[in-house]
């Protein structure tokens, strides 16, 4: 953050006034500023040995010279512009991992088992506000899903109408999900 622009976000306590030296993630436009540093920064990556988003990197390689190098690189950079990471939050040499909601391993980008399972177990929805529930999470793996829209066209349905609630129409929806999702 520019010096000059320190004194904008300062705050004050009974214990003095404070200034931030970095971006802090609460700024309204913090997203996509950090998200522009990091595109800029990485474009030589990105979309090659590494995917971003905001403050989510994975760095990928096809063999373990390969992830070595890549690595070297990516620190590199990092340190270029005088950028850490936070170890705790560091994974290195996996075949596969969650991110930003989903499975990405060799094979591609897959459903997390465990959102497909949060899904699986749900009761039966009572009221509109639970169908817009599981409306919402059936969106997040639309993609993993043949014909969504089709088959949950049923559930929408529900949540449009104006009178009263009935799931007597739906369809029992955990059979929705048997078989189609690849986990």
């Amino acid at each position: 953050m520019a010096r000059e622009d320190e004194e904008k976000i300062s705050f004050i306590t009974d214990r003095g006034t404070y200034c931030y030296s970095t971006m802090p993630f609460g700024l309204k436009n913090a997203r996509a500023t950090y998200q522009r540093l990091v595109n800029k920064t990485f474009k030589s990556q990105i979309g090659q040995n590494m995917e971003v988003y905001i403050n989510d990197m994975v760095v990928k390689s096809r063999t373990y010279e390969e992830t070595l190098e890549d690595l070297r690189e990516t620190f590199e950079t990092l340190k270029s512009i005088q950028m850490s990471l936070n170890p705790k939050k560091c994974t290195f040499g996996v075949p596969s991992e969650k991110f930003l909601r989903f499975i990405v391993s060799h094979q591609g980008i897959e459903a997390n088992p465990e959102k497909v399972q949060v899904i699986i177990n749900m009761k039966t929805p009572t009221s509109v506000k639970e169908v817009q529930r599981l409306t919402g999470r059936m969106a997040a793996l639309n993609r993993f899903l043949s014909k969504s829209a089709e088959r949950g066209l049923p559930f929408f349905q529900v949540i449009k109408k104006t009178e009263g609630f009935r799931w007597t129409e739906v369809i029992f929806f955990k059979p929705y999900f048997d078989d189609d999702i690849n986990t």
